[in-house]
């Protein structure tokens, strides 16, 4: 099972000093660090009541099981944040795996 970010401190770090990248469907921070730790946030302004909040997070949670743990492995490991935008729950979970491979692919290249 993946280990998720639990203390505020290290979502502020994530936020202050991470790298930001938006989409269609998220906006993704990633910070490099020796573990891989993640965390999903969709808030009630953005995405509405409980039902699709709770949806947008089982999304989000499965785009990161299938698509950034495996390329996150290993020494390219880190801190990674995905909040939902209005557009996840009518977004495609294939499409969103493009574009968070993209996004990784990126930063990982650098």
């Amino acid at each position: 099972m993946l280990k998720t970010l639990t203390r505020q401190s290290d979502f502020q770090t994530v936020y202050e000093t991470g790298r930001k990248q938006v989409s269609r469907s998220f906006v993704l921070f990633y910070l490099p660090h020796a573990e891989f730790r993640y965390a999903v946030v969709a808030s009630k302004k953005t995405i509405g009541n409980a039902v699709h909040r709770n949806r947008a997070k089982r999304l989000l949670r499965e785009l990161v099981r299938s698509t950034a743990a495996p390329l996150l492995s290993g020494r390219q490991a880190g801190y990674l944040t995905l909040v939902a935008r209005a557009a996840v729950l009518k977004t495609g979970l294939e499409q969103m795996k493009e574009e968070l491979a993209k996004c990784l692919k990126n930063w990982l290249s650098d």
